[in-house]
């Protein structure tokens, strides 16, 4: 079934609005409150999943997936990692503020490349090995339940520490 354009322009506005969100969780809360552990589950710190969202968005994993599905034919699209990633990467040790800022600065590019995908390419398919077969609209509405999930993360330890979210 082809792709239709309200579909397309939802995602694209829900990508932009993303950092934003994220920033206003930054902006009204004290850093000390990113460094809060849930001690009834498992997880990362606000810290470290803003310095995930950075991540993918500025190393090149999400501009990869939209790069490879727009360029070959049916490319396999590696899993992130998230776990080694945030050893590797130090989240635990980034600011914030940086990382919104990184965040913020390489979605606005992925989202401008996206703006101007022609609307047969949005059909195009990259296949996760953990998921199968998935159109860049469905890749690109992934990121979107990515984003949401991690901003209510966020959310909800900023008001287990104490802060205001």
């Amino acid at each position: 079934m082809p792709t239709e354009p309200e579909a397309i322009r939802q995602t694209l506005a829900d990508l932009a609005t993303a950092p934003a969100q994220l920033a206003h969780l930054v902006n009204r809360t004290a850093d000390a409150a990113f460094d809060f552990h849930d001690p009834a589950r498992a997880g990362w710190t606000g810290r470290e999943i803003i310095a995930h969202l950075a991540d993918l968005e500025f190393n090149l994993h999400y501009p990869a997936r939209v790069a490879r599905i727009l360029n070959e034919d049916r490319p396999i699209l590696c899993a992130a990692e998230p776990d080694w990633r945030a050893l590797e990467h130090r989240y635990c040790y980034q600011e914030p503020r940086v990382a919104l800022g990184a965040y913020t600065m390489a979605r606005k590019h992925m989202v401008a490349v996206l703006t101007v995908v022609p609307l047969e390419a949005w059909d195009r398919v990259g296949v996760r090995p953990d998921v199968g077969p998935r159109t860049l609209l469905q890749i690109a509405e992934g990121f979107v339940r990515h984003d949401r999930q991690h901003l209510a993360r966020i959310g909800e330890l900023v008001v287990m520490a104490g802060g205001e979210a």
